[in-house]
């Protein structure tokens, strides 16, 4: 503002009307009596309007921080997302919906009501500003996440935590060169969970999870432990949907609080077990973790003449008993590893290569075998391979045999042969995949196409349907004798009933199929006689 300017254009107004007496008296009285008032009032009108603009400034301040404070909202740019936190779950929520909370909400003050549109656009602004992945989660928040993990999927609070954090780093996109080796089982949740990150903010959250070795430096390389219920989708898939933004928020959350996931174990857990588990292969070298196989899973005799000068058809008995072939060798390798809880760390070629220079004298590379050694675990799986060889056979029209049932007819057969077995379900199930990979197993539980000599399954199930027949004419006709029934009714029998009838008279023994393949053999063999899928007819017994 010129003060100059103004004094010179009063100046020019009084010389403009200086022979003009009447204008003089207008002009001298207006700015002395009017001016005066009027700009005093312009002021008084200014400094309320400002004090208004203040005090709504004020109060639109309050209400955007009372708002946003109290309804937590967040977005993700990258999916135009937007997501509502209550302080126990995050849930996606839609854009109307908020824009109605926002304005339903600004016409209940109503001195804020001519900002109505000013309020609403800050308020959204400041929501886009507000990323999902830099929430802060409650602690309920957290607990419910670890809860919904363990020990459903991790064993403990600090594998869960650890998992988490690794879940953080990949989608914030820190230490991505790190691998994390986790069970091919776990395949189907990894990937289902990355899809449903991508789909919600965007971001991929497998990157750094490997399922295999691929000559990976071991100073890279992690160890997930997860639990074989990873295996089953039935058990994750209501996890994703509704947990799956808990989880994403609480992830991020802990990679940003204890920096990365190598951190968190060794900066702020104390659970040696489980950070030597994890860093395994980073604190070894291939050397190393051969000579423990070496250590735990063999045992040599030195003493014995060197491989290469034997001649192996004229072994005498004892060094038959104690020699390994590659092939057994290789799985007591798989059996090392999984003790270990580790993937295939080597290639099998580099394991040979290793095993050949530290057994150098042992190794006949003529016959493939390392002469003078032996296993406390192979004399196990040999007996079964017997087992297997001398009463497995193949038969296309057997449908399944049950791994729990195989175990029984193992058990059996050492008896009969005055010898015992420690083997388990899980074991006997590794060695059937390894030494007969061409065969068919379904869900880690049934083989298909296999009978045993020990126990023909059908057989006794037909054995049992007509003794049933027999016992129900004999029923039927003592009632008749005794006129309590005409012989000429004959009532259906339950499908049930007919199980029920064959558990009992198998109750002696240890071997009875299961209620699905007792009903799959009499759907097979008995479909004429067959009602409402339920019922065998009175046909099926009252025929001769």
């Amino acid at each position: 503002m010129n003060r100059l300017e103004a004094i010179n254009t009063i100046n020019q107004i009084y010389d403009k009307y200086e022979k003009n007496p009447y204008m003089l008296s207008k002009t001298n009285h207006y700015i002395i009596n009017q001016l005066p008032t009027i700009l005093n009032n312009i002021n008084m009108t200014h400094i309320e309007r400002q004090s208004r603009i203040e005090e709504l400034s004020q109060n639109q301040d309050q209400f955007i921080e009372s708002f946003l404070n109290n309804n937590q909202y967040f977005y993700i740019s990258s999916t135009e997302n937007f997501f509502f936190y209550d302080g126990v779950h995050y849930q996606h929520f839609n854009e109307d919906d908020i824009l109605y909370h926002i304005l339903s909400t600004i016409s209940k003050e109503r001195e804020l009501s001519s900002w109505k549109q000013s309020t609403k656009n800050t308020i959204m602004k400041r929501i886009r500003e507000n990323s999902l992945i830099k929430s802060i989660p409650e602690s309920e928040t957290i607990q419910y996440v670890i809860d919904s993990l363990c020990p459903l999927l991790f064993k403990s609070r600090t594998e869960t935590k650890y998992f988490l954090t690794i879940l953080g780093d990949n989608i914030l996109r820190k230490n991505i060169d790190i691998i994390h080796y986790i069970d091919v089982k776990s395949k189907p949740f990894i990937r289902s969970f990355n899809h449903f990150c991508q789909m919600w903010i965007g971001q991929n959250l497998y990157q750094t999870f490997k399922y295999k070795y691929h000559d990976h430096d071991y100073n890279d390389c992690r160890i997930i432990n997860i639990s074989n219920f990873v295996k089953s989708e039935m058990i994750w898939n209501s996890i994703i949907p509704q947990s799956g933004l808990d989880i994403i928020c609480v992830a991020c959350h802990y990679s940003e609080r204890y920096g990365s996931s190598d951190n968190y174990l060794l900066e702020c857990s104390n659970d040696n077990e489980i950070i030597n588990s994890v860093f395994y292969l980073k604190n070894n070298t291939q050397t190393t973790i051969v000579d423990s196989f070496i250590s735990e899973y063999l045992n040599l005799d030195n003493n014995q003449i060197p491989a290469n000068t034997i001649q192996i058809n004229n072994l005498t008995t004892q060094y038959r008993n104690t020699k390994i072939t590659w092939r057994d060798m290789q799985y007591l390798w798989k059996n090392f590893l999984e003790s270990k809880k580790l993937p295939s760390i080597m290639f099998l070629q580099t394991l040979k290569g290793h095993l050949t220079t530290r057994l150098v004298r042992h190794y006949n590379e003529s016959m493939d075998v390392f002469v003078g050694i032996c296993s406390k675990y192979l004399p196990e799986i040999q007996k079964f391979l017997e087992f297997w060889e001398k009463t497995a056979v193949y038969d296309e029209n057997e449908v399944d045999f049950e791994i729990e049932e195989i175990v029984i007819l193992f058990r059996k057969w050492c008896v009969n042969n005055e010898t015992a077995t420690n083997l388990n379900d899980k074991q006997i199930l590794d060695v059937i995949s390894y030494f007969y990979p061409n065969l068919e197993i379904e869900k880690d539980k049934y083989i298909s196409h296999i009978r045993n000599n020990l126990w023909d399954k059908q057989l006794d199930i037909q054995i049992a349907l007509d003794n049933m027949k027999n016992d129900i004419r004999e029923q039927v006709t003592t009632q008749s004798n005794q006129r309590t029934v005409s012989p000429s009714i004959r009532n259906n029998v339950s499908i049930y009933d007919a199980y029920r009838y064959y558990c009992k008279y198998y109750s002696s023994t240890n071997t009875i199929v299961s209620k699905t393949y007792f009903e799959k053999y009499v759907f097979d063999n008995l479909s004429q006689y067959i009602i409402d899928s339920k019922f065998l007819s009175g046909d099926w017994w009252g025929e001769p």
